[in-house]
């Protein structure tokens, strides 16, 4: 088990050297396994290995017993122990969900605020029992890939081992643990599958663990083949703050309802919302709009969908900058800048880019950032005409024109961000200007 676990690591890329890892120790079979087997991979994988164990508060004074199992254990074994512990019922009457997902919640709070990669104890059968689970609940491709090897923080270093292998290392290595009673119980649906379901599928396939696990690997590359496409039909849709309806139109129906249930960020939506919102791309005249689960909003406007969350400003507080500083815009997730003066070498080729004549500028002013007013007019190429007019001809949402940045001064504006720099403020090659840039966050990191 250990030299397979070793090898997963590594294949995985799970571990970094001098990295810390630590270990979700709930203090049953698995989760000692793993944390023994860790400790004796330490100068192997170059990690720091530390243990995290959540109280439940479900089965009362057996609760508090395994928290102090594993006190005993990590002191005996000199690892660092961070313990929590939560009303897991409580929550689960107060939001609705089942006990199971109320538990899970928690403890993966938990775990996460601990630095660190953090290591959980899933084998092999739970691969089984989590696609079996999966598959009757109703599932796609991702789910039949089961659980992946790492999300986020999260890591699984004993994918590959099974129940069997475990059970063998603790008894070599005559190693104490305990045993959660629920687990007896048919009560939950997974128990059910693991009591009932996979011993009969093993007597058809006795091999049912590493059949299961070749599968989900296969289905992860598929799936991350998708994921891929996906992102990049977003980023060609990509308009205006939303995308483009005639792309989204005209992409494989399988790439299309991929990129509506990314959109949602909807923790697994509903087919019928993915639906709903395909309606919407389907016509290009007019507009029309479909509310979903979690207040968003999903609305088609110049056949361009847009996505609005309840609570999301529709404009943003002035900032004032001179040279040489930056702000963070968080309304409409903006960052700018003010630098100069220079000598303009050569003329900026975007519309978030405006290099404006220095000369024509009042050094002792401050440059404001501001949400749209009304009266605002910009000189372009095409002339002088009203802002409002130029966002609706530039077919800018309504709902999104009040978080377009307005860079001015006293005489007026200087550039409007996505539309373009005032015609009589524009320095050209070999004047001292002044630079305006404005990026989103995403092209910092």
């Amino acid at each position: 088990m250990r030299d397979k676990i070793l090898d997963w690591c590594r294949r995985e890329q799970l571990t970094e050297p001098g990295g810390r890892v630590v270990c979700a120790l709930s203090g049953g079979a698995d989760s000692v396994a793993l944390l023994h087997c860790l400790l004796s991979l330490r100068e192997e994988l170059g990690i720091q290995v530390a243990a995290a164990h959540y109280n439940h508060c479900l089965r009362g004074a057996e609760s508090d017993e395994d928290e102090a199992f594993v006190r005993r254990l990590c002191a005996s074994w000199g690892v660092e122990l961070t313990a929590g512990r939560g009303d897991v019922a409580a929550r689960a009457r107060e939001t609705g969900e089942s006990v199971e997902e109320a538990a899970r919640r928690m403890r993966y709070d938990f775990l996460l605020s601990q630095p660190g990669c953090i290591a959980t104890a899933h084998n092999a059968d739970d691969q089984v029992e989590t696609v079996l689970l999966n598959l009757v609940r109703g599932t796609g491709l991702q789910g039949l890939a089961g659980i992946a090897p790492r999300r986020d923080r999260i890591i699984r270093p004993m994918l590959p081992v099974t129940r069997a292998e475990v059970e063998a290392y603790l008894a070599a290595n005559g190693l104490p643990h305990r045993e959660d009673s629920s687990n007896g119980s048919d009560e939950a649906l997974r128990n059910r599958l693991r009591h009932q379901v996979t011993p009969l599928l093993r007597r058809e396939n006795p091999n049912l663990a590493q059949t299961v696990a070749r599968m989900t690997d296969l289905l992860r590359q598929d799936e991350a083949w998708l994921e891929q496409e996906t992102r990049a039909l977003l980023d060609r849709a990509a308009r205006n703050g939303g995308w483009d309806c005639r792309t989204l139109r005209e992409a494989p129906q399988v790439l299309r309802r991929r990129a509506v249930r990314t959109l949602l960020e909807i923790p697994k939506p509903a087919m019928a919302h993915v639906d709903a919102v395909e309606r919407l791309l389907e016509h290009s005249d007019g507009s029309a709009s479909v509310h979903l689960p979690g207040g968003v909003t999903a609305r088609r406007e110049y056949d361009c969908l847009y996505l609005k969350r309840e609570g999301e400003p529709e404009s943003f507080v002035p900032v004032r900058l001179t040279l040489g500083q930056r702000a963070w815009l968080p309304e409409p997730g903006l960052w700018i800048s003010v630098e100069g003066p220079v000598i303009l070498e050569k003329e900026p080729d975007s519309l978030s880019t405006f290099a404006v004549k220095y000369d024509m500028m009042d050094p002792t002013e401050s440059i404001c950032v501001r949400p749209r007013q009304t009266g605002d007019t910009l000189n372009l190429p095409g002339g002088r005409r009203s802002l409002k007019r130029l966002l609706i001809d530039r077919k800018i949402p309504a709902a999104r024109r009040g978080l377009l940045p307005v860079a001015a001064d006293a005489q007026g504006i200087l550039a409007v961000y996505g539309l373009g720099a005032d015609q009589a403020r524009i320095a050209r090659p070999g004047e001292r200007a002044v630079i305006i840039q404005i990026w989103s966050e995403e092209r910092l990191r």
